[in-house]
């Protein structure tokens, strides 16, 4: 690397930075000499390789067969007439089942971010003297908020919408039975170099609780993400 000296007509050359050792083994990397890094570290370390947090799906299925949810219909736009909006004028409507529980419709890769929750203990705190004493006390069954990339008919919005029709009775003024509107939520991170390889999965038996999309006419991106909020309802059910 050069570096040009403003008092001098010319730049000198800094020495090259070696982190290789010689053939002695001398030289250090991460407290061990170069080569028992290597050997001790290096060999092992490697291998084992890194999880890629890009890599990951959501899957959504009724918690029941007969459930509402497996039931109802929606309609939607076909994309393929709003893709060719302008070509082809002539409206065309598709009814299909709620398609975030469809396993054509690829939603997995239609999330765009989730935190995956493993563990959410309770704690009491019991103080003796000086000291605070904690003291498991359960596992909180809290919220998943899942960030979905919207399509151009709107299906996540209208499948959450259907969803929220299915839970209140159409808006009559009753609540559904729980069996109609549970789900299995299921959360999986994959190989990068495999797809049908999960290194790891969490299931959650929830219910929708919210779902919003923020509106913004000044966006540069331009791009709809809805967030969806899950409620963990029944965590003895989850290996179930």
């Amino acid at each position: 690397m050069s570096i040009f000296d403003d008092n001098k007509d010319y730049a000198y050359q800094l020495p090259d930075l070696k982190f290789s050792s010689d053939s002695s083994g001398n030289g250090v990397w991460g407290g061990f000499k170069a080569g028992d890094a290597k050997n001790l570290l290096l060999k092992s370390l490697y291998p084992m390789g890194t999880m890629s947090i890009a890599h990951f799906g959501v899957q959504l299925e009724p918690l029941e067969s007969s459930s509402r949810l497996n039931k109802e219909k929606i309609e939607l736009f076909d994309p393929s007439y709003l893709n060719n909006l302008l070509k082809d004028p002539r409206e065309s409507i598709m009814e299909r089942h709620i398609p975030l529980f469809d396993e054509s419709f690829k939603l997995p890769w239609l999330a765009q971010s989730v935190d995956l929750s493993i563990l959410d203990a309770e704690i009491d705190s019991i103080k003796a003297g000086a000291f605070n004493l904690n003291q498991i006390t359960g596992n909180s069954s809290g919220e998943i908020q899942v960030n979905f990339i919207e399509t151009r008919n709107a299906t996540i919005l209208n499948s959450a919408k259907s969803i929220k029709n299915i839970m209140f009775n159409n808006g009559d003024g009753t609540l559904a039975l729980p069996k109609d509107y549970l789900m299995r939520i299921t959360i999986f991170c994959y190989d990068r170099h495999s797809y049908k390889t999960k290194v790891f999965e969490q299931s959650h038996i929830v219910a929708l609780q919210a779902a919003s999309v923020p509106l913004d006419a000044t966006s540069q991106n331009g791009i709809a993400i809805v967030p969806l909020t899950f409620i963990k309802m029944f965590p003895m059910l989850d290996n179930m």
